[in-house]
């Protein structure tokens, strides 16, 4: 049972990411706008987390749980 737990959160969190890029993609291709600069943001707040995980991963800070 946790093998299909752990299969789904890591779906879900695969799911959650590409919302963040295809928020950040639809920002950096369309012009500038209001919904165009709330996607950028939205979509940056979504993949940062992600971005801090993978500078402590590089910078060896953290170990990989």
């Amino acid at each position: 049972m946790n093998k299909v737990k752990d299969f789904f959160k890591g779906f879900i969190a695969t799911i959650i990411v590409m919302l963040g890029s295809f928020l950040l993609n639809f920002y950096m291709v369309n012009g500038y706008g209001i919904i165009s600069i709330l996607c950028g943001l939205c979509g940056f707040l979504i993949l940062y987390p992600a971005v801090k995980r993978w500078e402590d991963i590089l910078s060896g800070k953290k170990k990989n749980q």
